[in-house]
């Protein structure tokens, strides 16, 4: 969205909105009256004269009136009418150029419309005309025009759209790739040839809004599509992780895979803590289970407080408590970091924590005691099934412990679809957080590819990008 087209939107009094746009566009704009005319194929909320009709009414009011589309006004979106009616009315109106999906959808994919030594031309076409139209596209004559086609609204009719290029003289064997959604975090894109596009497209249940692009261009996708990265933690994690792997140039495909159930405290807790010299988070999740408790807030006073990791010092940091971070996130680093300084240890964490750091300190001495603040459970999040149903479309799998990893694998099977996720493991690449993890991974019978040495999810990103360079 344009910086005017921002601007303009935040004036609005009315807006009248399509189908095709992200919730995100609409927020803050609750003094505004917003009034969805968004069409789908044989589903129109009103007809295009009913929307002039409301648009001119409504600055007839004197209000403030945006129309707001998705992609370029201009571009199959029928502006020009709406723009004519206003005009017939002597409304004053003002255009403001939008992104089109028929170059913004593919290079989100990977592959660019033009590019040097390829192609130097584009055509973009509607795929789906309207009944009756007194000039229907030529399509022998587009199977003949060089370079790149783009073809908009063309699912339903795909089948015919290919089968007419390929009559018309374009060869069978010609690149093609479908764009389904876009800029949507589930976007997805499937590639092949004009012979086996439309099969592919049937195959892997390809919904609108899609488009198709054909030529040689679709080749590069191979080597400039960002790597799709599919992230399990918690939702409460997941916009901050999912914001951080973008910005190492991936694209994250959210999916929850675990939740986290807060678990009573023991009846003793006090005595526990007055015994421990040192208490340990291993988690930012931890830390807001427990910091919660006013009894625990109280407890910690006079403790030596260790954060494993940066994200749970940070999260120690927002209660107003400083934390010792040991230089290495293992028993060894604890090891160094207490060593003649505390006896007694307190572990707040999930149940199911590993219990690695525990049995090591343990071994070096130290008395230890674990509290388990909160179950983990599955999430039963349904973007979590999608992945599942559709984990073909995955490059990397990111696991940040063993749950995630164990929940995914479970899920699956209940689905009846852990064959199927498997074998997309076995294809992608498999990056564990940790030696917990990797462990975990291991007893699932999955490999792991890539493990950073520290211990956090941004480590685990770096690590990753490497590996692509």
């Amino acid at each position: 969205m344009t910086l005017k087209a921002k601007r303009l939107l935040s004036e609005a009094e009315v807006v009248l909105f399509d189908r095709l746009l992200s919730q995100e566009m609409l927020k803050g704009l609750d003094g505004a009256e917003l009034i969805d005319v968004g069409k789908t194929a044989g589903n129109h909320k009103m007809t295009q004269e009913e929307i002039n009709q409301l648009l001119i009414e409504k600055a007839e009011e004197g209000k403030v009136v945006v129309r707001l589309k998705g992609g370029d006004p201009y571009l199959f979106g029928r502006g020009g009418e709406e723009a004519l009616a206003l005009l017939g009315r002597g409304i004053p109106f003002e255009v403001v150029p939008g992104v089109t999906s028929a170059i913004a959808a593919p290079e989100l994919a990977g592959i660019p419309v033009t590019h040097r030594g390829v192609t130097s031309s584009l055509t973009i076409v509607t795929g789906h005309e309207e009944p009756g139209k007194d000039s229907p596209l030529d399509w022998n004559a587009l199977a003949r025009v060089k370079g790149t086609l783009v073809v908009l609204m063309g699912v339903s009719r795909l089948d015919k759209n290919v089968s007419a290029l390929i009559s018309g003289g374009r060869s069978a064997e010609t690149p093609a790739a479908i764009v389904e959604k876009g800029g949507w975090p589930e976007q997805r894109m499937i590639s092949g040839t004009l012979e086996n596009i439309a099969a592919k497209a049937k195959e892997t249940g390809i919904e609108p809004p899609a488009i198709l692009v054909v030529g040689e261009v679709v080749k590069l996708a191979d080597q400039l599509a960002p790597k799709k990265i599919a992230i399990f933690r918690p939702d409460a994690q997941m916009q901050d992780s999912a914001d951080l792997a973008r910005d190492y140039g991936f694209r994250a495909v959210c999916a929850p895979s675990i939740s986290l159930v807060k678990r009573s405290l023991p009846g003793d807790i006090v005595q526990r803590m007055k015994a421990a010299e040192c208490v340990v988070f291993t988690s930012a999740n931890g830390v807001d289970m427990a910091l919660g408790n006013d009894v625990i807030r109280a407890g910690l006073k006079d403790k030596v407080i260790v954060s494993i990791g940066p994200k749970t010092r940070l999260a120690l940091d927002k209660y107003g408590l400083s934390s010792e971070v040991p230089e290495e996130y293992s028993s060894k680093g604890l090891e160094i970091l207490l060593r003649n300084r505390c006896r007694n240890v307190l572990f707040l964490r999930s149940a199911q924590g590993s219990q690695y750091l525990s049995d090591d300190l343990r071994a070096a001495g130290l008395t230890i005691d674990d509290i388990p603040l909160y179950e983990v459970t599955g999430s039963e999040d349904p973007r979590l099934d999608d992945l599942i149903r559709n984990v073909d479309a995955i490059d990397i799998f990111a696991f940040t412990s063993s749950s995630t990893a164990r929940c995914l694998v479970e899920r699956a099977g209940e689905l009846g679809l852990e064959a199927h996720l498997r074998r997309a493991l076995e294809k992608a690449v498999v990056a564990a957080i940790g030696e917990p993890t990797a462990a975990e991974l291991a007893r699932l019978g999955v490999r792991v590819d890539v493990m950073p040495e520290e211990f956090t999810f941004e480590a685990l990103l770096k690590a990753l990008r490497r590996r692509y360079q």
